[in-house]
């Protein structure tokens, strides 16, 4: 078996003993619940987290702490901590965005509302969603503390995984405000794609793992790590959004577009083309509904003035900014190769 295989089978059965905490957390506490409203909520969240999902966070988590020390259970235990912030960020975020899918089912809220009869049941559902949202958070930080490692390791960890969430809901801000500011620059965006992502996705989960091995040494070259691979991961998920297959990303190629999303792609092809061409990107930003031609259209802009082939190299970029961190890490070298190859899986994935 060569390496990549021996990569893929390592977080094949990392996702198994992940999705199995997932499912036993989840009973334990329907278990405790003596209402049947909340346990169909509670179900309802099951179900979500359950459906699908890569397990990149926890993975990375278990990561970050198997570097400096041997994981046992308690990593695992600890690592659907970050699983279940997930499904509470991509809740709202369904919310805030009005997103129909995720995942290629339909997003909390939406499956919800199937669930109600009579009036209003649209807004209700998003507050339900809205609810189990908070329900689900403070989920993460209870299976976080009831891990094992003892308590100062745990302090840190927990203390890094509020900051986690603080940063990421930053970047959200920034997020819904982009949306309907006229002039956006590369700079701010690469600071949105850190608060929102990378901080989240890579740099956070890698650090909760490292503070819970106790190793506080190599703290910077992590966060170094962390940062710009989750920026190049974010800006290759902007690639598939625009240029990918929904069959595989489960969610349609129009979305970004349709909500406005000022991506590395627009902003580069914003900058390179004449006034009409701009009046068109601005038109297509705010539509809110795109249709076939124009949103064909504005794929060959990107193409066209260069933006696509300029985002593949800010890619590569950032990716050897990671690698370079990476390098100076003196951690377990099978654990420190895996993290190259997973490098690698996240900016050439086709979901």
């Amino acid at each position: 078996m060569n390496n990549i295989e021996n990569y893929r089978k390592r977080l094949d059965d990392l996702r198994e003993r992940i999705n199995y905490q997932l499912e036993s957390y989840f009973k334990y506490k329907l278990d405790e619940c003596n209402d049947s409203k909340i346990a169909h909520v509670i179900e309802k969240l099951r179900d979500f987290t359950m459906n699908g999902g890569k397990r990149v966070r926890p993975i990375l988590m278990i990561m970050g702490y198997s570097m400096f020390a041997k994981p046992d259970y308690r990593i695992i235990k600890a690592s659907i901590s970050i699983e279940m912030a997930q499904s509470f960020l991509l809740i709202h975020d369904d919310i805030m965005d009005q997103s129909d899918m995720r995942r290629g089912q339909p997003s909390f809220h939406r499956a919800v509302e199937k669930t109600l009869n009579g009036d209003h049941v649209e807004r209700i559902a998003e507050n339900i969603a809205i609810s189990a949202g908070d329900l689900i958070d403070t989920f993460s930080h209870e299976a976080l503390l009831r891990s094992g490692f003892g308590l100062e390791n745990l302090l840190d960890a927990d203390f890094e995984f509020s900051k986690i969430i603080e940063d990421t809901g930053k970047g959200q801000i920034l997020d819904i405000y982009s949306s309907i500011e006229d002039v956006y620059s590369e700079d701010r965006l690469i600071k949105l794609h850190f608060l929102k992502t990378a901080r989240y996705t890579i740099q956070g989960p890698l650090l909760m793992g490292a503070y819970l091995s106790g190793n506080k040494k190599y703290i910077q070259d992590i966060k170094d790590y962390g940062k710009y691979a989750g920026i190049a991961f974010q800006l290759y998920d902007d690639l598939l959004g625009l240029f990918g297959s929904e069959e595989k990303t489960g969610k349609s190629i129009k979305s970004d577009v349709n909500e406005g999303k000022k991506t590395l792609l627009m902003i580069k092809a914003y900058e390179n083309s004449s006034e009409e061409i701009r009046k068109f990107i601005e038109s297509c930003l705010k539509n809110g509904n795109i249709n076939d031609s124009d949103f064909n259209r504005l794929r060959e802009i990107v193409k066209s003035t260069g933006s696509y082939e300029y985002t593949k190299q800010k890619i590569d970029e950032y990716n050897d900014l990671a690698r370079s961190a990476l390098a100076r890490i003196d951690g377990n070298r099978d654990t420190v190769e895996m993290l190259d190859f997973l490098l690698e899986y996240l900016i050439k994935r086709e979901n």
